[in-house]
């Protein structure tokens, strides 16, 4: 199915946030994410299903000074 990740469409098999993350190689557990501009909470990945054409933004810290 495809989706929108950080505003790029991506194919990718259906399933879980979670799942999706790791299949596009983000390290989870330096990230925040939105789905369709909606935070969503690091616990609830593993129960939030993707659909076709959802747009997915994926915001990593960066260390600056």
């Amino acid at each position: 199915m495809r989706v929108f990740v950080n505003g790029e469409p991506v194919k990718v098999r259906p399933g879980r946030l979670s799942d999706v993350l790791v299949s596009l190689g983000y390290e989870c557990e330096k990230i925040a994410v939105a789905v369709n501009e909606t935070f969503v909470p690091r616990p609830t990945w593993d129960s939030c299903e993707l659909k076709t054409d959802d747009r997915v933004d994926v915001l990593a810290a960066i260390q600056g000074g």
